[in-house]
This record gives structure tokens, sequence and C-alpha cells, in this order.
């Protein structure tokens, strides 16, 4: 069982940067980050290539990320898979400066096999709380993609598509991630 250790966010973000270092803090506690597998990494690239067509088309929306790191607040320092920032939110973005402050208003999180479920289910909360509008958890094994929004959860699989209503026009066949 892996061990964690218990910082505030001034301490996380004190550490020396090492490349290739991915750590999350999650309530305080530091979690390691997995190195991505391949199945992981073509999910990725489904959901940012067909979001990178969208925002092609509507630059005035926003931008989509992949693995920014955002401070939700003192104790959390979380790096979604892929995330959007939408209007004013984009605009302002600081591009030479992380962690970002605050939340993204989309996040993506590709739920790899050796989460737990605590932990998961601890960011969702923390997304939503510190302003996240929408959150959508990817479960490669089960084939299918929880939408959390608006206090409501719905549930996405290979024979549906996902829509969001932060993203008009926007359409994405679930089929395609898996």
């Amino acid at each position: 069982m892996a061990t964690t250790a218990i910082m505030t966010g001034s301490q996380f973000d004190a550490l020396p940067y090492e490349e290739g270092r991915r750590w999350e803090l999650v309530g305080g506690e530091l979690i390691p980050v997995p190195s991505p597998t391949p199945e992981h990494q073509e999910i990725l690239q489904q959901i940012l290539f067909a979001l990178m067509a969208y925002f092609s088309a509507n630059r005035e929306v926003g931008r989509v990320f992949t693995d920014l790191e955002f401070a939700l607040d003192a104790d959390y320092r979380v790096r979604p898979d892929v995330l959007i920032l939408l209007g004013e939110r984009a605009a302002s973005l600081d591009m030479k400066r992380v962690p970002v402050p605050g939340a993204p208003d989309l996040a993506v999180e590709i739920i790899s096999p050796s989460e737990r479920s605590f932990e998961t289910q601890q960011k969702l909360h923390a997304y939503l709380q510190y302003g996240t509008r929408e959150v959508w958890q990817v479960y490669p094994k089960s084939k299918a993609v929880v939408v959390h929004r608006g206090g409501t959860s719905t549930t996405f699989t290979e024979d549906e598509r996902i829509e969001t209503p932060l993203l008009p026009g926007f359409a994405l066949e679930a089929k395609t991630l898996f």
C-alpha cells in the first residue's frame, strides 16, 4: 500500500520541480499520479481532438488544455486530463503561471485502474465545490462516461452522444473513446 504525506498547498507549491513529476494534492494528501497507459492516451487524444476541432471553429467560446495544474484552494492541487476554460476565464489566463488559481469550467478525468475510488470521488466533489461547472469521469473498463453537472449525474454508454450545454453545438460519440 502506498504511503501518503499531508501538506498544505504552499508546501506543495514549494516542492522542487522535477521533470516528469506527477503529483496532486487532494484534501492535503500528496497523491502520486500514475503514468498514463496507451489506452488512457488514446481516450485523451479522442476527447482532445474533438474539443480542439470545436474550439477551432468557436474561438470566442474558450480554450482547451491538457494536464494543467489548478489550485482549487489551499488543500487541492489537481491536474485534469483535459480541461476547458470559457469566456473571460480563458481570455484572462496567465499563460506563464502555474498552478492556475481557481477551477476549470469543465474537467475530464480518465479513471485509471490504479486509482482509489475514495480519491476519485474526493476530487470530483472538490471540483464541483470550488466552481467547476461540469466534470466528466471516463471509465475505460466499463466503457462509460459519467457527466456531473448541477447536482445531477448522467451516464453515457458506447451508443450515446455526449453533449454539454457549456459548448453549444458540440457532440462526441462515446464509442469513439473506446
